[in-house]
């Protein structure tokens, strides 16, 4: 039996589908699968199993990325083509069968793979790697024996706490007992520049290791870390996947279609609904800026405290 999945190109929606993916390894045992990916979202495949093909097709100027997916995979004649991208591709290509994804804004993301492909039991994400590859991983990231992770950039600022929320948070000397562990990746300069003053402002033992761990690095960071703080991001799903406590800052995204689901994980969020955040002026005219101001230090230290103290 041959799969053809057509994923995600953004990292956190591809992490939420592995769980679907998994699902299927189960279900059809005897089944080869070839994935459609982006670059940066390829990693989460590399130890995947009856893995035939992983095509990548990062996205192109006037939707040329489409062809090419359609050029490799209309060679082969398909026995399943899963869509989760809600285009028309699927029919253009040899398949006995066909499923296209159509989401909705009622219900997590989870919720509505697992309804999609039919389980009876909750999807549940995981990252296809070795972890014997990855034995030194503490000792060459230098990581302490108790560590908290943080990572304070998503892929849009709109949806990052100020770093000087991050910097406050960090003077109690709750964390004191903790490295702190600075996760993610950027090149923009105003970032770094803030992750400097938070290194400059904090008498914590923080460990930077922003642009210093690949994806399965970071997910095996994760693993073992006490608890996760930052956005709405692909580390925060990284961090749900690795059964780490979670908590994820909210503004102008949907906690109800990507919050951390499980035991220990909460999504956090101001007075303000997304729905609110999303029509504000400036939001709306595309002002960049935070807009997760009204999450308190004191509501997110609460937080981390009732966690930790367990």
């Amino acid at each position: 039996m041959k799969i053809l999945l057509i994923s995600y190109n953004r990292i956190g929606d591809t992490i939420l589908a592995t769980g679907l993916i998994r699902h299927l390894l189960e279900k059809h045992q005897k089944a080869s699968f070839s994935i459609i990916t982006s670059t940066i979202a390829a990693s989460i495949y590399q130890d995947m199993p009856r893995l035939d093909q992983l095509i990548i097709a990062d996205k192109q100027k006037y939707s040329m990325h489409w062809f090419k997916i359609w050029n490799v995979s209309r060679k082969t004649s398909w026995d399943l083509v899963i869509d989760l991208r809600s285009s028309s591709l699927a029919y253009f290509v040899s398949a006995k069968k066909r499923m296209i994804f159509y989401g909705n804004e009622n219900e997590h993301k989870l919720e509505q793979l697992k309804s999609f492909i039919g389980s009876t039991d909750d999807l549940s994400p995981g990252i296809w790697a070795n972890k014997d590859k990855y034995i030194e991983l503490k000792k060459d990231k230098l990581l302490a024996d108790k560590y908290i992770c943080i990572a304070p950039f998503s892929n849009s600022a709109v949806k990052d706490w100020s770093i000087e929320n991050y910097i406050n948070l960090l003077r109690n000397d709750f964390f004191n007992d903790y490295q702190i562990v600075l996760l993610g990746a950027t090149s923009d300069e105003s970032e770094l520049n803030n992750i400097s003053k938070l290194i400059l402002k904090s008498s914590q033992n923080i460990n930077n290791l922003i642009n210093n761990a690949d994806m399965v690095e970071t997910y095996f960071i994760l693993e073992n870390s006490e608890l996760f703080l930052g956005s709405d991001s692909s580390n925060m799903h990284l961090s749900v996947t690795a059964s780490t406590p979670t908590l994820g800052l909210f503004g102008p995204t949907d906690e109800k279609l990507y919050g951390p689901l499980g035991k220990n994980n909460l999504s956090i969020r101001g007075a303000r609904s997304h729905i609110e955040i999303i029509n504000e002026k400036d939001y709306k005219l595309g002002k960049i800026k935070s807009y997760l101001d009204d999450i308190k230090v004191a509501q997110v230290y609460k937080e981390i405290e009732k966690i930790l103290k367990v």
